[in-house]
């Protein structure tokens, strides 16, 4: 009879693919020689979840948080039926000098055409996101970013106060395994980061957080 007054139980929140992680959520990434040591058979917690809008479209990043406090920032990217774990981290302007040269890398900004450039050195805790050369995919564009998860709700009209614009640079190796992803922000401040494309199957566990 005593069981009649016990509390119910709430029914565990179920995870069947990457795209569903939300704050609070872990993932863990399968343990290949793919990630640096650092990455490699971890488990990560998402810690926020921001979204990129577009004129059409948006994106939404999950910021994943080590338990070392390393960051990485990941994109479930569909194609063709496909999808694809897109894991990306920001590097510094003295990183960009060794691994690029500044003269290369302001090609990106100086010519008029779309732009291919050339990896000079490859310091080894980035050898794994970075490919021999990047060619340029497309003109720059303009993306409005919300530190906010639109997943299941409306987005904002494009332009509408509230997100931050950012002009965005996008270059990519031949084969689509890395890229080289550039945000100028209003001001001149600018973020870069290097992305590398993983077949989504590399995500071997996902856990709930609580609700």
């Amino acid at each position: 009879m005593f069981n009649f007054f016990k509390k119910k139980s709430k029914p565990t929140r179920q995870l069947s693919e990457p795209s569903q992680l939300k704050v609070g959520d872990m993932l863990t990434l399968i343990d290949s020689f793919a990630y640096p040591q650092w990455l490699k058979g971890q488990t990560l917690r998402v810690v926020s979840v921001n979204t990129y809008q577009y004129e059409h479209n948006a994106e939404y990043e999950m910021v994943l948080e080590s338990n070392s406090g390393q960051i990485v920032f990941l994109q479930i990217e569909q194609e063709d039926g496909e999808q694809w774990a897109n894991l990306s981290i920001k590097i510094q302007r003295n990183d960009v000098e060794a691994i690029f040269t500044l003269d290369e890398f302001a090609r990106i900004f100086d010519e008029e055409s779309l732009t291919e450039i050339t990896v000079a050195n490859t310091p080894e805790q980035f050898s794994q996101f970075l490919a021999t050369s990047y060619k340029q995919t497309e003109a720059p564009y303009v993306s409005y970013f919300h530190e906010r998860d639109y997943r299941g709700q409306s987005l904002p009209q494009f332009e509408q106060q509230g997100g931050e614009p950012c002009e965005v640079i996008s270059l990519a190796s031949d084969d689509g395994k890395h890229a080289l992803n550039i945000e100028i922000w209003e001001g001149g401040e600018t973020d870069v980061s290097l992305t590398l494309t993983r077949p989504v199957s590399d995500i071997v566990e996902l856990f709930p957080g609580s609700d």
